[in-house]
């Protein structure tokens, strides 16, 4: 479970706050596309979706997230420390109901912070040139693959050194994050559902 702070508290609706590396874990594992955002070397904001996977290494959370090794998303984040936002949302279903204001979304969606930390450096810092967590590039590609589908990676056939060089990951250590969940039926006000016209006139419901 992650401490709450200052940046990942949730101040609204907290009853459907939790903070449980297992709710953000599933929660990842099902939205599969991430929306990675952080502040540019000319200090403009960027965000990108992309195709990401998490895992967990002795209760730190660490995402991957991949492209092309030459690319603007790549370059701009293959440099240690850089600090991120990462977004995974899920629409479940629409709650339709007898009043606008009163419809909502059944969803689940967590929010991440980090900083990245490329390939070859430790979250330590120790030694920049020590492989890092005794694992290698292509091992965490593999998970970005088996996350999105499981099973692929060994039904397809393997890449080649250059075909790993020429791809480009991003690892992400996460600090700190939260998740929001709301499900269940239709909450009406009591004005609305003591309007017997309104209530005879208007479908209420969840649509998937």
């Amino acid at each position: 479970t992650y401490d709450k702070t200052p940046l990942n508290t949730i101040s609204r609706y907290t009853a459907r706050a939790s903070y449980d590396k297992e709710t953000i874990k599933s929660i990842i594992a099902e939205a599969k596309i991430g929306h990675v955002s952080w502040v540019d070397d000319e200090g403009l904001p960027q965000c990108l979706p992309m195709l990401g996977a998490v895992e967990d290494i002795d209760g730190d959370l660490y995402l991957y997230f991949h492209g092309y090794a030459r690319g603007r998303f790549t370059k701009a984040l293959d440099e240690k420390g850089t600090r991120v936002v990462v977004t995974f949302s899920i629409l479940d279903g629409y709650v339709l109901a007898l009043s606008h204001y009163s419809t909502d979304l059944n969803y689940r969606s967590a929010i991440l912070h980090g900083y990245t930390l490329p390939f070859g450096s430790l979250s330590s810092d120790s030694s920049p040139s020590t492989p890092p967590l005794s694992s290698t590039k292509a091992e965490k590609l593999r998970n970005v693959v088996e996350g999105a589908i499981p099973g692929r990676w060994d039904h397809a056939r393997l890449p080649t050194e250059t075909e790993v060089n020429s791809t480009g990951l991003i690892r992400v250590l996460v600090e700190s994050g939260s998740a929001k969940v709301r499900g269940g039926g239709v909450k009406n006000e009591k004005k609305d559902l003591e309007d017997g016209e309104l209530v005879k006139r208007v479908w209420t419901g969840v649509v998937p």
